[in-house]
């Protein structure tokens, strides 16, 4: 016997589970993003202490100026730059999709008796959440 979904949800039901689906994977997308420049803007600011630290060590202060003053000093700041404004956009969007993705959650998850509008859907709908839950991490138990 075969189960066809119009037995778990409506049409309405079915639109907002794969959206709410769609913007659990942005959000998720745009925290990877916001780890790997997390990274990068560390590893390109260690590197810059570590290249002022060892000059600094050979106490030759005009190597330090000549070095920033230099195409590759010039080129290493731009670049630590870059990575923070890279950064700092990440977290921006990333905030930006966690909102999105918790407005439509409480919304559906308010709005339950509208969207699951029958006592049969209403049961099958908790096998949804734990399918939602367990695939997605989307979880619609509570707010």
């Amino acid at each position: 016997m075969a189960v066809h979904k119009e037995a778990y949800m409506t049409p309405i039901a079915e639109r907002v589970v794969r959206e709410l689906i769609e913007r659990k994977k942005e959000e998720q997308k745009r925290e990877r993003l916001v780890i790997v420049a997390g990274w990068i803007t560390t590893a390109m600011f260690a590197l810059m202490l570590f290249f002022l630290f060892s000059m600094a060590e050979s106490n030759a202060g005009s190597e330090m100026v000549q070095f920033f003053r230099s195409g590759y000093g010039f080129l290493f700041v731009a670049l630590c730059a870059g990575a923070s404004v890279f950064l700092i956009i990440e977290k921006k969007k990333r905030d930006e999709a966690e909102q999105e993705y918790t407005e439509l959650r409480n919304e559906v998850v308010d709005r339950y008796e509208e969207i699951w509008n029958t006592e049969q859907l209403r049961a099958y709908s908790y096998t949804l959440f734990e399918w939602l839950e367990r695939e997605h991490g989307v979880n619609l138990y509570h707010r």
